[in-house]
This record gives C-alpha cells, sequence and structure tokens, in this order.
C-alpha cells in the first residue's frame, strides 16, 4: 500500500539531481498526478465530497486552510485551500434544500513550484429519506492548471568543485510549462439528523470522472486519474464529552490513502435552557491514524457556534521517518458557520444570575 504524499515527495526530489535525471521529471515526477488532501478532511467538504455543499446546520459556511509539508528536509509542499457553500429554498422545499458552493485551492512542491491550481463550482440536491434523514446528491465542475517553473533548478555544470555558481550556464535549454484542464467531479451522502444535530453522514464521491491530461513538455500522455472516496462520522453523547469517531479512504491508481480517529467535544459555558440563546463555546481533541503514514494529533477551538480554529500536524512514521525525524506537516484551519440573520434570544446581564 503506497500513501500519496510519500510518492509526491519520492518524485519531487528527483527533480533536482540534474540534467541526467531530467527525464524523471517528465515520466516519474509527472507519473503521481495526485491529489491534494488534508488531515483535517472534515474540514474541507467540498475536496472531500461535492454533495456536502450546503449540508450544514446554519445558512452558510467559509472554510480557510493551509498546509505545509515536508519543511524539515528541503523546500516544503504548500497548499492553500478555500470554499464556501450555503443551502438556498431549503425553508419552501418542504424538508429539501439546493446547496450551491464554490473552492479553489493551490498546491505546489519545492523550489520549482510544481503543482495545480484549480477552482471549482459545486452543486447539490437533498431531499428527505424518512423522518430523520437526508439523501443529497452533488456535481462539481472547475478548470485547473498545473505548471512547473524550471527556469530557478541547480544543474551539475553549475557546480564549480568548491560550490554552487548561479552565474555558470547549466548547458540545458528548458522552458517553464503549464497545462490547463476542465475537471468534473460527483458525489452522494446520507445523513441523519435529531434535534437539529448531525448524528451521523456516510458518504461516496468520484473526482476526475473525465481524467482530464495534465501532461507537460508534451512527453507521455499524463492524466489525472479518477479517485474514488468514501467517507463517514458519527455522534456519540455522553454526560459530560460528546464523541466524534471519522473514517476516511481513497484510491487514486496505485494511491491508497486510509485515515481512521476521532475528535470529543466538551462544551464551555452555558446555553440557556429557556431561550433560544446557544453562544456557548467548546473545543475538540483528538488524532487520526493515516495507514502506515503518520499519527495526526488534533486540536479546534470552537468559538460560540460560529467560528472554529483547527491545529494538527502529522507526525510521520513512514519509510521516510530516519530523514525527516518524524518531522511530517503543519495544517492550520479556520472555519466558519454562519446565519444570515441573527434570530438568537439573548437575555438580558440584569436577569442572568
Amino acid at each position: 500500500m503506497r500513501i500519496r504524499q510519500t510518492r509526491r515527495y519520492s518524485c519531487s526530489m528527483r527533480l533536482f539531481r540534474g540534467s541526467a535525471l531530467f527525464t524523471m521529471l517528465t515520466s516519474q515526477l509527472l507519473c503521481s498526478a495526485q491529489d491534494v488532501h488534508f488531515s483535517q478532511f472534515y474540514n474541507s467538504p467540498l475536496t472531500l465530497n461535492p454533495a456536502l455543499a450546503g449540508a450544514i446546520q446554519g445558512d452558510q459556511r467559509f472554510a480557510l486552510i493551509h498546509r505545509s509539508q515536508w519543511q524539515s528536509i528541503g523546500a516544503p509542499f504548500r497548499t492553500f485551500s478555500f470554499s464556501y457553500d450555503a443551502p438556498i429554498f431549503r425553508g419552501k422545499m418542504k424538508g429539501r434544500y439546493l446547496g450551491i458552493g464554490g473552492n479553489g485551492y493551490s498546491d505546489k512542491a519545492g523550489s520549482t513550484g510544481f503543482g495545480d491550481t484549480q477552482a471549482n463550482l459545486s452543486v447539490a440536491y437533498g431531499l428527505k429519506s424518512g423522518n430523520d434523514a437526508v439523501l443529497a446528491f452533488g456535481l462539481q465542475g472547475g478548470y485547473g492548471q498545473r505548471s512547473a517553473v524550471l527556469d530557478g533548478m541547480r544543474w551539475d555544470a553549475q557546480y564549480d568543485g568548491s560550490g554552487f555558481d548561479a552565474s555558470r550556464p547549466s548547458g540545458e535549454a528548458i522552458a517553464n510549462s503549464s497545462t490547463a484542464f476542465a475537471d468534473f467531479s460527483a458525489g452522494v451522502i446520507w445523513q441523519a439528523w435529531d434535534n437539529k444535530e448531525i448524528q451521523w453522514t456516510a458518504g461516496v464521491s468520484v473526482f476526475h470522472l473525465n481524467q482530464p491530461s495534465v501532461t507537460l513538455f508534451g512527453s507521455t500522455d499524463d492524466k489525472l486519474l479518477r479517485r474514488i472516496s468514501v467517507h463517514g462520522s458519527t455522534r456519540i453523547v455522553t454526560k459530560k464529552w460528546v464523541v466524534l469517531p471519522k473514517f476516511y479512504g481513497s484510491q487514486q491508481g496505485g494511491s491508497r490513502e486510509i485515515v481512521v480517529g476521532g475528535l470529543l467535544h466538551r462544551r464551555v459555558g452555558l446555553d440557556s435552557r429557556y431561550t433560544n440563546d446557544k453562544t456557548s463555546s467548546s473545543f475538540y481533541l483528538g488524532a487520526f491514524y493515516r495507514y502506515g503514514d503518520a499519527i495526526v494529533p488534533s486540536l479546534l477551538l470552537e468559538y460560540k457556534r460560529l467560528l472554529v480554529i483547527g491545529l494538527s500536524y502529522d507526525i510521520n512514521i513512514s519509510g521516510l521517518r530516519a530523514a525527516t525525524r518524524y518531522r511530517g506537516g503543519m495544517e492550520l484551519t479556520l472555519q466558519y458557520v454562519g446565519i444570515f440573520k441573527d434570530k438568537r434570544m439573548r437575555l438580558p446581564k440584569s436577569a442572568v444570575q
């Protein structure tokens, strides 16, 4: 079993070994053609499943993610992602809703900036399945660009015996390259609700239905292979804590990723039992295991049921652990789930004892 980020690292490191290995740039590096991935996959809804557009308790959701990986062994991989989604017509469709959303990301590898930039639009349709369940179908379409900036590479001919000399000619005639592509994806989710809380979610998604070509340099026909993903989560309420088990699995070509784990949720402060004043805060603490690759401790802080800040760190346990000294990548997320018009009733301070 091969984990995606291990393949990306091993392929990209070949990029820096000079002209004798340039063919690996076009055959080995580009063969990876893998997607971005996030340790906090549950905070990146539209890269997880298009059917999650609008599948929220509030009126709108906005999410930001920054991931930095492999910084301990050279120029890091950096990923920036954002998304926005909202359910519309939910109060006018007798339990059904139409979800809309958009997301984008930039994923760049090392000093060459090899990677993808992409923007997508998503639409989902949710309908009631029984009294307390929702079945939603989603479609996603977007435009992406794969590129590599190669004129800053270091070559064998630029070493003069005592060190690297950027003024020396490389002897290589290599131009920067980019290619654009259209991309389409689809998914389905099934959710159970109870007392306006999502009790469990299960979903399946297929990304890159059209398997677009992302070939650079006109060398080989490199395609963005289909990624089939499954995911699920549930909510177990105890006297003081809420237990949130989660799992994620994906297959893309020969690359497979399996993540299992969960979070413990504890609310801090009190909500009113007599009004709809629900403004307490909370925190989440947990860990995830990415099979054969990393252990991911995670901490999330929620402010007044609206804003959630998440921090996680990949402790590398793969075959690269000796080189990385167990250091993988840090991930920071920010998510806002809000309402268009706040109708929550707040008690005056004089009434609170």
